[in-house]
């Protein structure tokens, strides 16, 4: 591959409490930008913590976006092709100390089967009260068998998943993270209730900032020519790493804080984001 940059841009938007409205839909506005992007030859990326399977049940296949970071970074599908272009999983060894460590705790978690099937988990609940992670087992009923010690041990896995209760969120993600330096903790805000905190726990290279670098290095697009936009906490390393980045007005105050705020996710902030990006 050349080592010489093109002059082409790239946008990187989220996808829930981002792109996506309350009520789980685009608006006519923002569909109306993503296909103009495509007329200026720009590059249009939807980054999400959603699975492929989830980002299925909100995505139709002629979406006009050209690719799909799905699992916070664990995977790339190029949209018009409908084709895989990476995955990354946890080995074996990584899966059984991560699961050591969460039963050790005491943690509720499932783990994630590989893709393309990380929609199937196995749940580990430890009976404490924990409405979200029973709300999303329930969910994915269809998908979810309890954890127990006789599947390990697993060759690959997608991720684990840990839901605490808001109060406890602070300490667990220390925890974690000083507990497991080689692996990647990523944390954010449930998309089911709101409150409670969701620890995804990816290998190391997993994020939606390297998989935004891998794409742009597959189109020789300097990170300076990219735009970045998200929600939440695991949007922080997208918006560190693109040239230009925004958050919707719905953010967390101390994201606000930091970054260049644009209008709400229900008010046709993606075309604020594009229209600011695009007029600098």
């Amino acid at each position: 591959m050349s080592s010489i940059l093109s002059s082409q841009r790239m946008v990187i938007t989220d996808l829930d409490g981002t792109l996506l409205s309350s009520d789980r839909t685009v608006s006519l506005c923002d569909l109306t930008t993503l296909k103009s992007l495509e007329t200026q030859g720009i590059i249009r990326v939807i980054a999400t913590g959603r699975s492929l399977y989830s980002a299925y049940r909100v995505l139709p296949k002629d979406f006009p976006i050209d690719y799909l970071v799905f699992s916070s970074g664990a995977g790339i599908v190029d949209w018009i092709r409908q084709e895989l272009l990476l995955s990354c999983h946890l080995l074996r060894q990584e899966i059984e100390e991560t699961t050591a460590l969460l039963l050790q705790h005491g943690l509720d978690f499932m783990i994630h089967q590989a893709i393309p099937d990380n929609h199937h988990f196995w749940y580990h609940s430890t009976g404490q009260h924990n409405p979200d992670f029973i709300r999303r087992c329930d969910l994915y009923r269809d998908f979810a068998s309890p954890f127990h010690e006789s599947i390990l041990p697993l060759e690959q896995a997608c991720q684990f998943l840990t839901i605490e209760p808001e109060k406890n969120a602070t300490p667990t993600y220390q925890m974690l993270k000083s507990s497991l330096p080689s692996l990647h903790v990523i944390r954010t805000t449930s998309p089911l209730d709101g409150t409670s905190s969701w620890f995804e726990i990816f290998p190391k290279s997993v994020s939606k900032a390297s998989a935004s670098e891998w794409l742009a290095r597959r189109h020789r697009i300097a990170p300076a020519n990219t735009l970045g936009l998200g929600n939440d906490y695991n949007d922080i390393e997208i918006l560190q790493w693109a040239g230009q980045s925004f958050v919707v007005a719905n953010a967390p105050h101390d994201l606000k804080e930091s970054y260049p705020v644009v209008a709400s996710h229900n008010d046709n902030g993606f075309s604020d984001a594009v229209k600011k990006w695009i007029s600098c």
